[in-house]
């Protein structure tokens, strides 16, 4: 029987390379100076159990997630994308998070970026509390908006503002702001504009007012 020409070294990189997921292929064109072809990889590689990216990506997330404090979920977005290869600004498909997620255990909690893990509660309450304040206080602009632009839709004005403070336009505030200055350019043109200051004073219902009193 022919003495095989794969290295010692070969063997043990080829098996190695075949448990993390490597093709025959490509591990025979890795390791073709040491003697490992594609039909050795065949006969001699079939046994080797395969780890692949998930099994060594699940190794990383559970311990994490099975903790008090669980793994948050900014963490776990970042483990799948390095694992995967994913670059930051591109959306994780949602194969691979069905898949991730179907293999956690029961114990393990994906907690929400906006806890903090030693006080959940008063996170959750100052969260309330704030957004309290905040609608309020977007109530009050929005009103004092269209007390000065009358013709302005009141829901609109409310929703304008809040997409370029959260940049949910489609295409960011960016391009918000330019369709906006865009619409404001065509009107321009098309009809004279007043300041607030020179628009007659709204007429007072002083029949609402007596029944008021």
């Amino acid at each position: 029987m022919a003495k095989s020409k794969v290295t010692e070294e070969g063997r043990i990189t080829a098996i190695q390379m075949r448990s993390e997921g490597m093709q025959y292929k490509h591990i025979a064109e890795t390791l073709s100076s040491k003697g490992v072809t594609f039909d050795w990889c065949k006969r001699n590689l079939s046994t080797v159990k395969v780890f692949g990216t998930h099994f060594y990506l699940m190794e990383q997330i559970i311990p994490l997630g099975v903790r008090p404090e669980g793994i948050s979920r900014s963490t776990l977005n970042k483990l799948i994308r390095q694992a995967h290869g994913i670059n930051s600004g591109d959306p994780i498909p949602s194969k691979i998070v069905q898949q991730v997620r179907r293999a956690l255990p029961d114990d393990v909690f994906i907690r929400p970026d906006w806890m903090d893990p030693q006080s959940a509660e008063a996170t959750q309450r100052a969260i309330v509390i704030g957004t309290t304040i905040l609608m309020d206080r977007l109530e009050e602009l929005t009103a004092d908006v269209c007390q000065l632009c009358p013709g302005a839709s009141a829901w609109h004005v409310r929703d304008y503002m809040l997409k370029q403070l959260t940049g949910d336009y489609p295409g960011g505030p960016l391009v918000q702001g330019q369709h906006m200055e865009q619409a404001v350019g065509k009107m321009v043109v098309r009809m004279p504009q007043i300041t607030p200051s020179e628009r007659p004073p709204l007429t007072t219902d002083t029949e609402f007012e007596a029944l008021c009193i």
